[in-house]
Parts: structure tokens; sequence; C-alpha cells
């Protein structure tokens, strides 16, 4: 008898947590989403362990990037929050001997996600400045084979941040949510996602950066999983991304999930962008 009441107690507790997390992703996905974007294979990629998992699911995480710094030559130096701006998200100053004496090493915030805009062009403006100054050094002397190098790293660089590298970038953190939509009010270009901010000191001052978002992996609906994972598949030791787009909402709660997805037909360069058809149903006056 006890051992069945414990089985019994056992699958209820199941069954509980079962509905609670239904009512909640009910609850994210019902009115309108905060926002959706039309993500591509180089913001989508698959999951790190997808390969080792034993079941024919499918998860894809969200590949995003942080702005360079604009103040560094160094290529890929992310740029860092200052002080001024970990205080108005409620880090404390540490004392004079630079203890950590401010609310733990990280907090919750909300990060904005922005895809295809301003971070971006500034990317590809500091790549193909890169890239003129290596071509005009190896002009000047064009046997000297450091600077050959130089050049065709400078092009390789170039070409992936043109064609290949996510275009999904964190731009921005508060706590306001309603403050932060104001100021990023296309829903179809900015993204708000709860995330981790990590803080520390520096020669004596706050210094910080965005450490991972609190999602960052979607699953998959089955319906999209065979053909989505046969493109994964084909390029998984190519050097370009899957060649797909899906639109990504956002819901109630800022928690993502896939609501359109493409049709895949053969040959995969021919793919119908159904997902972008629904964007554009969606916002069309």
């Amino acid at each position: 008898m006890k051992t069945r009441k414990a089985l019994l107690a056992g699958l209820a507790l199941i069954g509980l947590t079962n509905a609670i997390a239904l009512a909640g992703v009910w609850y994210n996905r019902s009115g309108e989403a905060d926002s959706r974007l039309l993500l591509s294979g180089r913001e989508l990629q698959r999951s790190y362990d997808w390969s080792q998992h034993e079941n024919s699911g499918l998860a894809l995480r969200l590949d995003w990037r942080l702005p360079s710094d604009a103040d560094s030559d160094e290529r890929y130096r992310s740029r860092m929050l200052d002080e001024a701006k970990l205080l108005s998200l409620g880090f404390e100053l540490p004392d004079t001997e630079g203890k950590h004496r401010y609310r733990g090493h990280s907090r919750e915030v909300l990060v904005v996600l922005e895809l295809d805009g301003p971070a971006r062009k500034a990317e590809q403006v500091r790549e193909r400045q890169r890239r003129e100054k290596a071509r005009a050094a190896l002009a000047a002397e064009p046997g000297d084979k450091k600077l050959q190098d130089a050049d065709r790293a400078a092009r390789e660089y170039l070409e992936q941040e043109e064609r290949h590298r996510s275009r999904l970038f964190a731009v921005d953190v508060g706590l306001d949510r309603e403050a932060l939509r104001a100021r990023y009010p296309d829903r179809s270009r900015y993204a708000l996602v709860p995330g981790n901010l990590h803080a520390w000191v520096q020669d004596k001052r706050l210094t910080g950066q965005i450490g991972q978002l609190r999602i960052a992996e979607i699953n998959v609906p089955h319906a999209w999983r065979e053909n989505l994972g046969k493109e994964l598949a084909r390029d998984s030791h190519g050097k370009r991304p899957p060649r797909f787009q899906m639109e990504v909402s956002f819901g109630r709660r800022l928690e993502p999930w896939i609501s359109a997805a493409p049709e895949f037909p053969d040959p995969v360069d021919k793919v119908r962008n159904s997902a972008a058809d629904s964007l554009a149903s969606r916002t069309r006056p």
C-alpha cells in the first residue's frame, strides 16, 4: 500500500509539474507576440549536443553577438558596459580597496536583441576598412609574404562578416520593459529577452558584460524536424550557414518559439520562404 501511494503521489506530482509548464507555454503564446524576428541559418544553429540526443527531438540555439569595441583595433573584442550603466541597473560601487561590495556578481536584466541593424552595419564598416588597409599595404610591397597573408585573412574575415556571421546583436540592457520597448519600437527588428548580466571590478571601477540569455535554445516542432535536420546535416561540414528562414516569436513572457517555417523542396536552393510570406502578410497594411 505504501509503495502504491508513493507511486500515485509521484505520478500526481509529474502531472502537476507538466500542467504548470503547459500553462506557462499557453500564457506566453496567448495574445499578440511582443516581437517577431525572421531569422536565418546565421542566427539559428543546431544545439551543441544535438548529435548526442537519443530521441528524435531537435533544438536550435540563438546565435547572437556583442558589438565590437569601437575604441579597440582588436578584431572581435566586445564592447563592455561602463560603470554608469551598471549603477543604473542596481550594482553598487566597490569600496576604496576595490573589493566586490555590490549586490552579487550577476543579475537578470532585459536584453535588447537587434536583427540586421546599425550594430551589424558598424561591424561591416570596420571589416571593410581593415580590408582596404591590408590591400593598400600589399600594393605598396606586393612581394611581402606577411602582407599577402594579412590581405588574404582580411578578405576572408570580410566575407565571413557579410555572408555568414550572425546578424543578431545584443545592443542594450535594462530593467524597465516599457521603457526599452519605447526606445526600440520596431518589433520586427528588436526583441526583448531575459538574460544575465555579469559585473566585476577592474582598476577599481565596475565593468560588465551580457553573459547569456535565459532561454537560448528553441525546440523545433515535429512537422519541420526531418527536413530541417537534413539541411543542417547537409551543411555540417560546409563553410556557409544552412539556408533556411524561420519566424521566431517572443511572447508575453518574452520566451521564444518558432511560429512559422519554410518548406524544404529539392533542390534546397529553391526553398520557398513561407516564413517570409507569413511575416509579410502580418505587416501588410
